[in-house]
């Protein structure tokens, strides 16, 4: 063979080479990328489990305090319309690696009891201590399910991977597995907590036309500009318009320096007031905090706003009102003030669901007392206050309302259960959750 044939054989096997190399390496480089994206997904449905188990933890515990067939109806239905969602979840993740087979049976079996205990009620029949009790012990288990799910998302958010013999993080720890004791399922449920600061109806007051400005006479740009420098305490000439808010509640909208505010095109009220400052200390009492807050309601022409519930992060105390007159409050009409915890200036404000939903009302009617229908609730409650509300309902209309403030016998847990003062029905049941940085609900 000549040294030219030599030649071309040589080249034609390094060529070989060179492309099995290139194949092999390509290989690698998608086999790795298909990894990476399969672990991407396996951590985005654990977090996602790690939802819905919340969502069952809370409406397993609402639950526990329904009394009336049509409550727990709502409940059960939550619970078993959601099931789909957790069981989706285990199917996307390598259940027997992360031993959370259990897990499956448990989930559903959790809305099944609540789902037969809802039917009990429906057919006249009462909820006995053994079945209260059962359900207490579904709720330790949805609770101890709850944080071992947590503590897997907790360890992937740390560096840790599923795709490995076990959930580890970058110390080579590996979770302790669920409890085989869990007697297994297959559901989930949606939660929403709601910040009681935001209103525990906000997500409900907030689709419909402006009642409050509807008939308003529309007002200049430059009688807003005026509106707006008052509010901020500041002079016109020292705000920038910054265009036109054509939402559902049109605005002018004005800058000055960190703020931004809405001053609604009909009726000039102010709608909105946005912050994008960071405040550093805390020297204003929350106390003081929340009387800043009334007082500034009034000046700009918001009255009869009664303190509910407050929240404060990174600073700011935000302090959640509701309209109130003659003793009744109404949950629609709400207005948050944001208060700086430094100097005690306001820096934010939200009303959109005060414009939306304040308007003359006929009052509150009752067909039973307060104390009687505080009869129908859980007998494993007691009651620590009640008052005379409105809430907003699903479909858009309002309901007069008994609010019951209660405590829990068996967990020193506190609630809220709203009871419809005409026909004694629970509309809506709130679990009260506090926290150093103030109260919120689920």
């Amino acid at each position: 063979m000549t040294k030219r044939g030599y030649a071309r054989i040589i080249s034609f096997a390094l060529a070989v080479i060179l492309s099995l190399s290139a194949f092999a390496i390509i290989g690698t480089v998608k086999a790795r990328q298909y990894r990476n994206r399969l672990e991407l997904s396996y951590q985005y449905s654990l977090n996602e489990l790690s939802e819905a188990l919340d969502s069952l933890e809370t409406n397993l515990t609402k639950s526990v305090y329904a009394s009336t067939p049509d409550m727990l109806g709502t409940i059960s239905k939550d619970l078993y319309s959601d099931c789909s969602r957790a069981r989706g979840c285990l199917t996307r993740l390598p259940a027997e690696q992360m031993e959370l087979g259990n897990a499956y049976k448990f989930i559903s079996q959790a809305a099944d009891y609540a789902n037969y205990l809802s039917t009990k009620l429906a057919n006249g029949e009462e909820i006995s201590d053994e079945e209260h009790k059962s359900l207490l012990t579904l709720l330790d288990y949805a609770t101890r399910l709850k944080g071992d799910i947590s503590s897997m998302v907790d360890i992937c958010n740390s560096g840790g991977k599923i795709l490995s013999s076990g959930v580890k993080n970058t110390d080579n720890f590996t979770l302790n597995p669920v409890s085989d004791s869990f007697s297994n399922a297959g559901q989930a449920f949606k939660d929403y907590p709601t910040l009681l600061y935001d209103g525990p109806f906000a997500d409900a007051v907030l689709n419909r036309e402006a009642q409050m400005i509807k008939n308003s006479e529309e007002i200049t740009k430059e009688d807003a500009r005026d509106i707006a420098a008052n509010a901020l305490g500041r002079r016109a000439d020292e705000l920038t318009f910054s265009g036109d808010d054509d939402g559902r509640i049109p605005c002018y909208v004005f800058t000055c320096s960190q703020q931004n505010i809405g001053v609604t095109k009909k009726g000039g009220y102010i709608a909105f007031i946005l912050y994008s400052g960071r405040i550093a200390q805390t020297s204003v009492t929350e106390e003081n905090a929340v009387n800043i807050a009334k007082k500034y309601l009034e000046s700009i022409g918001y009255y009869d706003m009664s303190e509910t519930y407050y929240m404060q992060d990174k600073n700011i105390l935000t302090v959640n009102f509701a309209y109130q007159k003659d003793g009744i409050t109404y949950y629609s009409d709400l207005i948050k003030v944001g208060v700086s915890m430094k100097d005690g200036s306001v820096v934010s404000l939200e009303a959109k669901g005060y414009l939306t939903n304040h308007t003359e009302r006929n009052g509150f009617t009752e067909d039973s007392d307060a104390e009687t229908l505080s009869g129908g609730l859980s007998p494993y409650l007691d009651v620590l206050n009640t008052k005379k509300c409105v809430i907003p309902l699903e479909n858009g209309s309002e309901c007069d309302c008994f609010e019951y403030h209660c405590k829990s016998r068996d967990t020193n847990e506190e609630v809220l259960i709203y009871v419809n003062a005409h026909t004694g029905q629970e509309e809506n049941i709130l679990l009260l959750l506090y926290s150093d940085g103030g109260t919120l609900t689920k």
